[in-house]
């Protein structure tokens, strides 16, 4: 039986990575987008399309073996709050709509696209207004960090966003491991991709991307990410659940090394 898998994010960057990777394996991929030529356009920051989205999805394929939120809005972007409907809201609407479905496959499971954000964290009081679920409160505060800082709200959004979605994997673990589902992040590092040329000719962020530490190589490639990807959804991974593995060349190593 050839597996599906639903991507999100799936046209560029690491997205198109991973729908690459899956299906040169043999699977077959449902990818959203709101560009290039996904299977289904979406805008992610509208969620009323997140769950049209997710809907058709759903009824191509009604037992998805695997589901990758993957779908992110770089720090960059010019609207604060379509950061946070992207990266967190949408994020979250995603896996919840698929869970169900998710449980119908024997060997099922998710995986949250994450970053090194995770790890350098963001704004606690941002990340309890989201994972309370408090849209609103979360504008109002964002904006409020604008008005005292505009260079800095962008990547407090994006952190914040990224720190709640590694922490969301870590405490449904539990619930979604009692439906048979597995449930995963990746956090990235520092990937040659579109967004990270952005993020460097950032005359604010540019200084702290280039200075990330990094073990190995300075910057990876979206296929690295992918092979993780494809590792977590496959059945060789069948013991890993609720984890957040940073494919960053040892960037969140070097900069928490007590941390175990």
């Amino acid at each position: 039986m050839v597996n599906t898998y639903i991507v999100t994010g799936s046209s560029s960057g690491l997205g198109s990575s991973v729908v690459k990777s899956l299906r040169e394996s043999g699977a077959e991929v449902i990818g959203i987008d709101w560009k290039g030529q996904p299977d289904i356009t979406a805008d992610l920051s509208d969620k009323n399309e997140v769950r049209r989205a997710m809907k058709t999805a759903l009824s191509i394929c009604p037992n998805p073996a695997g589901v990758v939120s993957n779908a992110g809005l770089s720090p960059i972007h010019d609207d604060l709050r379509e950061i946070i409907e992207v990266n967190w809201f949408a994020a979250k609407e995603v896996f919840e709509l698929s869970l169900e479905s998710l449980s119908r496959h024997k060997y099922s499971a998710a995986v949250a696209v994450c970053s090194i954000g995770s790890a350098l964290g963001g704004d606690s009081t941002l990340e309890n207004y989201l994972h309370e679920e408090d849209r609103e409160g979360a504008f109002d505060y964002l904006d409020s960090i604008h008005r005292n800082d505009p260079n800095s709200a962008g990547i407090v959004a994006y952190s914040s966003c990224k720190a709640a979605l590694a922490r969301f994997v870590r405490r449904n673990a539990q619930r979604w491991g009692g439906k048979g589902v597995r449930l995963n992040a990746v956090a990235p590092g520092k990937m040659n991709t579109a967004m990270l040329d952005g993020l460097l000719n950032d005359p604010v962020l540019s200084p702290g991307i280039t200075n990330l530490p990094s073990g190995v190589t300075e910057t990876g490639q979206p296929e690295q990410v992918a092979d993780v990807v494809e590792y977590l959804l496959s059945p060789k991974s069948s013991f890993v659940h609720g984890q957040v593995i940073y494919v960053d060349g040892g960037s969140e190593a070097i900069m928490r090394p007590d941390l175990v």
